[in-house]
């Protein structure tokens, strides 16, 4: 029965098209007050190509009035005075108005994938954090986030604008004086096309940009995260020469996708003033001719200026586009990420747990092709203590993560009370087992929420009872606030081996009927070892128990040592029998001895 297919671990690829078209649906609702909002954009824009048209009726009206007398005129000149006064108003006042709108969207679009992104990250296999770089989704979840909303709420909605803008200038020139209108169609192809190379060389420059910015990110992340070893083993200059060329990586990516992108800007002013010198000139001839009244004139020079308004901004706005797009196709890069299986359980542990497991021929490996156990098999006994020994590299924690399922075999069967693990969720599972591992974990809340992490309705009483059975009620009264003291696993005034007192509690309070072990005591001191110790063998009383053992003397007293090599299980037996086979076991323990 195989459990176990190929991971898809090759990047996924989005067309700028296909990144815009899936931010549009993930809008939801919003897609409504989007469409209305650009809506007013383009209502408001035309507003403003109406207003050169106003304007040219008022300049060949005062003309006309030249020498004819003014005063019988002045009720049309106040009216149009008035319209083109409303016109600019709302062509421009109601970009206040949509601002706003887009704030709420594309925040409330970046609230939506931030919490997509955290239920991903727990819905993810155990194996993807194992081979991506901790900074690099931190990074995805906050600079590529911002780099998103800020490109959505403030170009998206300036980009359309002008564009509409741009539209409309076009439309007015044709039906003001086509032969003038000419020279815009003529440079305004060119132009486009400029900007539109531009842009796609300049895509590619971005995504490297934003992929120097997160491996940046997490050399920053595990630099000071592990600050104090970093210092312990004087790698501050190694780690500084590090950190430079990486940000140097990013400099360079940077300042090249910067400095391309803004070649558009220059070569779009450059044609457009052009334009506006032939527009001058030709004008003035048609004007000569009598073919162009002094208003249409007026009007074309009002709109050969703003044309150089929405050219030039659509030219700076693509390069925050191009780095909103770069950071949502990354952003959507995790998204789409493979989860986890979905489960489809048909058996309920019984109600009377009893711990029994049982793995029979096992095989499972990391990646594909590369078995590192061939055939597992043994039996733990409820209530039995099976310590699992062996060098580094056997598969000692692989056992215990296959019989939590954070990784899935390729065949065989991993029983609890005689059901299939895989017949099980993983809910239900894991809620049979208790951890307590190596590395502790203290995170940001009190010491009551800490205990209790893994029984959030437990009572005071369950509490404190967990502390005074791993005997860490006598510190945790000495803390400022006893046990509404608020801690974090960086900055705490508790020592490594209080914390792991902690970490214990947090067991014990769950009350399961499996333990595993992976040496807890291995960071406390001789007298702390001693007391844990006692408090754990009263926990372990009637309890499986599975102890992943580095330390050999602590485990002499097992009902079960298995040891392991390459991922095989090589001898079981007691410690006396072990010894007596005089194998690899017997070997690794006088090893430690001498």
């Amino acid at each position: 029965m195989k459990k176990l297919e190929k991971n898809k671990t090759d990047k996924k690829k989005y067309s700028y098209s296909v990144v815009i078209k899936r931010l549009f649906a993930d809008m939801g609702k919003n897609r409504f007050r989007f469409i209305a909002a650009f809506i007013i954009i383009a209502l408001s824009k035309c507003c403003l190509t109406a207003a050169p048209v106003i304007t040219q009726r008022m300049v060949d009206f005062l003309q006309e009035s030249v020498g004819n007398g003014f005063v019988s005129g002045l009720g049309f000149i106040y009216k149009n005075s008035i319209l083109l006064a409303v016109l600019y108003f709302i062509g421009c006042g109601s970009d206040g108005f949509v601002n706003k709108q887009i704030i709420r969207i594309s925040q409330g679009l970046s609230r939506s994938y931030r919490n997509r992104i955290a239920k991903k990250l727990n819905a993810v296999p155990i194996n993807y954090m194992d081979t991506h770089a901790t900074g690099d989704v931190l990074s995805r979840a906050t600079v590529d986030m911002l780099n998103m909303s800020n490109g959505l709420e403030s170009t998206a909605s300036s980009l359309i604008g002008q564009a509409v803008l741009l539209v409309g200038i076009i439309i007015m020139m044709l039906a003001t004086q086509w032969k003038l209108a000419l020279i815009y169609l003529i440079s305004l192809p060119l132009n486009m096309l400029l900007i539109g190379l531009v842009t796609k060389f300049t895509g590619k420059q971005f995504r490297q940009m934003n992929e120097a910015l997160g491996r940046l990110t997490e050399e920053v992340s595990d630099t000071y995260s592990n600050h104090t070893v970093v210092k312990a083993y004087t790698c501050e200059e190694e780690k500084g020469k590090r950190f430079e060329t990486l940000n140097g990586d990013f400099y360079r990516t940077y300042v090249s996708a910067r400095f391309l992108s803004g070649l558009a800007l220059p070569i779009s002013g450059i044609l457009i003033n052009i334009s506006y010198v032939a527009l001058c000139v030709v004008g003035g001839i048609l004007m000569i001719h009598g073919n162009l009244t002094l208003g249409e004139f007026t009007a074309f020079l009002f709109y050969g200026n703003m044309i150089g308004t929405p050219l030039s901004q659509m030219s700076s706005s693509m390069n925050n586009i191009q780095t909103a797009l770069s950071s949502a196709e990354r952003i959507f890069e995790l998204l789409d990420e493979e989860e986890e299986p979905e489960e489809n359980p048909t058996r309920t542990l019984p109600a009377g747990l009893k711990g029994k497991i049982e793995f029979k021929n096992v095989r499972f490996g990391y990646k594909k092709g590369s078995p590192l156990m061939e055939d597992v098999s043994f039996t733990a006994e409820p209530g039995m203590t099976v310590a699992i020994v062996g060098p580094s590299g056997a598969g000692k924690t692989t056992l215990i993560n296959l019989l939590m399922r954070f990784y899935d075999i390729w065949d065989g069967h991993i029983y609890v009370d005689g059901v299939d693990a895989y017949e099980l969720s993983k809910e239900e599972l894991r809620s049979a087992f208790g951890m307590v591992l190596q590395d502790t974990w203290i995170f940001d809340g009190t010491v009551r929420e800490n205990i209790a992490y893994g029984k959030p309705s437990a009572s005071e009483e369950d509490v404190v009872g967990s502390a005074q059975t791993v005997q860490c009620d006598s510190f945790v009264e000495k803390l400022p606030h006893g046990y509404e003291t608020h801690l974090s696993d960086e900055k705490s005034a508790l020592s490594v081996g209080e914390k792991q007192l902690l970490t214990i509690a947090r067991a014990v309070i769950s009350d399961p009927r499996i333990l595993i072990l992976d040496e807890a005591t291995s960071q406390v001191d001789t007298r702390t070892e001693a007391m844990i110790t006692r408090a754990m063998e009263r926990l372990m009383n009637g309890r499986t128990t599975f102890i992943i053992a580095h330390r050999l003397y602590t485990i002499q007293n097992a009902d079960k040592i298995i040891y392991m090599e390459n991922g095989d299980i090589k001898e079981v037996g007691t410690h006396s029998e072990l010894l007596a086979m005089n194998g690899r076991y017997a070997d690794m323990y006088r090893g430690m001895a001498s």
